[in-house]
């Protein structure tokens, strides 16, 4: 369902433009035009109708891509009627594979939507690998997805994870593009015709085993942080399919910690945090390094 509130018009406005003014792509106007149900302030209505300042405008559509509910528990960080951000824990799938058609993320969102009562999508503004732990920053609505498209509502993603050995610096930039690796439709490598790609690195504390991390992430290439620090000659502890050794930890050491956006529909700046898993937090205290999310 898309709800939203009319804000100021400049003119005398339709409800199909009003959909537009609030950032509906086109491609979802006409969905709605055809197939949609409309309301204002609670009564039926068209796409042809005017609206003005303060209407709440409802409309809901059939839904594409709906999933099994299952009765998956989750960790919510974040919810308002328009955004979830869910906790993922390491080993849950973000939805559903050729391989694998049930126990993802997906379902589990499923059934809570049902389980409260709400008609809502599944529209993941980024993804996070099988085994990768942390913040899933999901969109209820498609409008709301489109919202975070456009350049103006970027969000922001922070991780931190632990590398092989002593990284050897403080701060690094990488942009090193990203491609498949010929041969492999799962693993990617560095190379010159792959896909920009964009990680800020800082490192906060090394001891002869390993290093902590902390990285921003300005793309979302594939595997893009376990590349990058692979390439760097430091993969990730636990990662053993870009060279690193699962000595201490059974799955990459990498937890999407903070997300922070602006909303797109309240305007507001917001941060959710999430503490590391316990993994990664006894390999912390195994070092002598007190970690809050911070600083060391």
């Amino acid at each position: 369902m898309i709800q939203f509130t009319v804000g100021p018009l400049q003119k005398k406005t339709s409800l199909l433009g009003a959909l537009r003014h609030f950032g509906v792509s086109s491609t979802m106007r006409r969905r709605i035009k055809h197939s949609g149900v409309c309301k204002i302030n609670g009564h039926d209505a068209t796409t042809k109708d005017f609206v003005v300042e303060g209407d709440r405008v409802e409309v809901t559509l059939p839904e594409k891509n709906s999933f099994t509910p299952e009765a998956i528990p989750l960790t919510i960080a974040y919810e308002d009627d328009y955004i979830i951000v869910v906790n993922k824990p390491a080993g849950l799938l973000m939805h559903p594979t050729s391989g694998a058609h049930t126990g993802t993320l997906a379902n589990a969102l499923a059934w809570y939507y049902e389980k409260t009562g709400q008609s809502c999508a599944y529209h993941p503004m980024h993804r996070l690998d099988r085994n990768t732990s942390g913040l899933c920053l999901i969109a209820k609505q498609p409008q709301i997805q489109y919202a975070f498209s456009r350049q103006d509502l970027a969000y922001h993603r922070f991780y931190a994870a632990l590398c092989e050995g002593v990284f050897p610096a403080p701060l690094v930039t990488v942009h090193w593009p990203i491609e498949r690796l010929p041969g492999s439709i799962i693993q990617r490598r560095t190379g010159v015709a792959g896909k920009a790609a964009h990680t800020d690195i800082r490192r906060l504390a090394a001891c002869a085993d390993y290093s902590l991390l902390e990285m921003v992430l300005h793309t979302g290439r594939t595997h893009q942080i376990r590349v990058h620090c692979a390439s760097l000659g430091h993969p990730l502890v636990g990662d053993d399919l870009y060279g690193g050794s699962r000595r201490f930890m059974e799955r990459q050491a990498l937890h999407a910690f903070r997300v922070q956006f602006i909303h797109p529909v309240t305007g507001n700046y917001i941060t959710v945090n999430s503490p590391l898993p316990a993994d990664m937090q006894a390999l912390v205290r195994r070092a002598g390094w007190d970690y809050n999310g911070d600083s060391v």
